[in-house]
């Protein structure tokens, strides 16, 4: 048994096939069974048993009443027959247990190979010999790209910029330089140019739709992960993910994280960063988008700047924000956000507040109770605000910050959930409490005064 695995659209389907076509002659009888997922749903197991029994016995008038009797069938029938079963887009441990429960079931020199985005239904079959289909090089992108719109190797020269944009785009995923390919088949250089202008204002359905697949077999709870990070923290430290999202979903968060790099949606690159393919990411983003799309502070999490500032400065509805992660690209143009200081204290759910960059002209007048995680580069203002409650604080890191005093009426006891205290780079600090009893604090960086 061979597993082939990766995510949608990057060609596991197109790979199992080109074997299929290369080696079906050197076996007593072939079955390329394609989208197990669909057709099981669809028509149910036992359909499944009878088009692989009628394929590799060649009896049509195969009926069978349960998938017991199924099992049964192909032990009996297939254990002295060399096979080569290909079994396509397997998302189910039952749908492997049916219709190729063990390699004994086939005779000897057979071969089943499995796709699916799952690694760990791989594993908990035990198919040992796995192989990750990875998305394409830019030379073989642009490749594919190049046949599905001109169907020729050699194009008018006035299409090698727009047709290296689309590669850029598709980040190496066949799926969409196919899709994409035949969408531009025979238009104008200005043509391609505007539907890249709209790809990337909104992605493709028809991508969208095949990579949702993997979205939706998500638990509630995983694939509320799955968008905290697409919309918030691709790129950023697996540990650091970790700590900030345990405030949301304590323990579990690790087990969630595991599903999603298992289901071929996320994965760990250099440095332990968190990386996710970038149409995988327009995936996620637009699904929360459409969470609410017209009021963006009834939405979970707010990540799209415009979005943050319409809300700090309005001061509207915000009781259901748990994530606001104020990020603005290099790109985009930086100006002094004259906003409601009272904004994040009607914000009753927040629970991690993250500002990257961004320039405020004042510090904010309270922060909710429920805040666990604050990441504020350049917080604005000398002292957190004297009315927080920070007992339910987790994480504070506030380099480059204009504080001179941090502390609180009290006693340090206040901080006692503290894991992680940054002030670097706060060359005004002056003042602080003892922190050197607190349980929980982890680790400090230096303080440079």
């Amino acid at each position: 048994m061979i597993g082939i695995h990766g995510m949608g659209g990057v060609g596991k389907t197109t790979l199992a096939l080109a074997v299929y076509n290369l080696i079906a002659d050197c076996f007593d009888g072939s079955c390329f069974i394609q989208n197990v997922r669909e057709i099981s749903n669809k028509h149910g197991l036992e359909h499944l048993q009878s088009i692989l029994l009628s394929k590799l016995l060649g009896d049509k008038d195969i009926n069978l009443a349960s998938e017991h009797e199924g099992i049964s069938v192909i032990q009996q029938r297939l254990q002295r027959k060399k096979v080569l079963l290909i079994l396509d887009n397997v998302d189910k441990c039952e749908q492997l247990q049916t219709l190729a429960g063990s390699p004994d079931w086939f005779g000897p020199g057979s071969r089943v190979i499995i796709t699916t985005r799952d690694t760990h239904l791989l594993a908990s079959h035990q198919v040992k010999t796995t192989y990750e289909v990875k998305t394409l090089y830019a030379k073989d992108a642009l490749q594919l790209l190049t046949w599905k719109a001109f169907k020729t190797e050699h194009v008018d020269p006035r299409y090698v910029e727009v047709l290296n944009d689309v590669v850029i785009y598709a980040s190496g995923l066949p799926l969409a330089l196919e899709v994409i390919g035949s969408d531009l088949f025979a238009k104008t250089v200005e043509e391609w140019k505007s539907a890249i202008s709209q790809y990337k204002r909104i992605p493709n359905n028809q991508i969208l739709e095949i990579l949702k697949v993997s979205f939706d077999a998500l638990e509630e709870e995983e694939k509320c992960v799955f968008l905290d990070i697409a919309c918030c923290f691709k790129g950023y430290e697996l540990t650091e993910v970790e700590v900030m999202l345990r405030a949301l979903y304590h323990d579990c968060m690790k087990h969630h994280i595991r599903v999603l790099l298992e289901k071929s949606l996320i994965k760990i690159g250099w440095f332990t960063t968190i990386e996710m393919h970038d149409l995988i990411e327009d995936m996620g983003r637009q699904i929360d988008l459409k969470q609410s799309a017209k009021e963006p502070g009834k939405r979970r999490r707010l990540w799209l700047p415009k979005d943050i500032i319409q809300v700090l400065k309005d001061n509207t509805e915000t009781s259901r924000i748990e994530i606001l992660c104020f990020h603005i690209s290099i790109s985009e143009k930086e100006e002094t956000l004259d906003w409601n200081r009272n904004a994040f204290g009607k914000m009753e759910k927040l629970k991690i507040l993250i500002i990257r960059n961004g320039k405020f002209c004042k510090g904010p007048n309270s922060f909710p109770e429920s805040l666990r995680v604050l990441v504020w580069h350049g917080y604005p203002s000398n002292c957190l605000p004297s009315n927080f409650d920070p007992s339910k604080l987790v994480t504070c890191k506030l380099p480059n910050s204009h504080f001179t005093s941090f502390g609180f009426l009290g006693s340090s006891k206040k901080l006692e959930n503290l894991t992680e205290l940054n002030f670097d780079c706060c060359e005004l600090l002056t003042r602080m409490p003892d922190v050197s009893d607190l349980p929980n604090l982890q680790l400090t960086t230096q303080l440079v005064f």
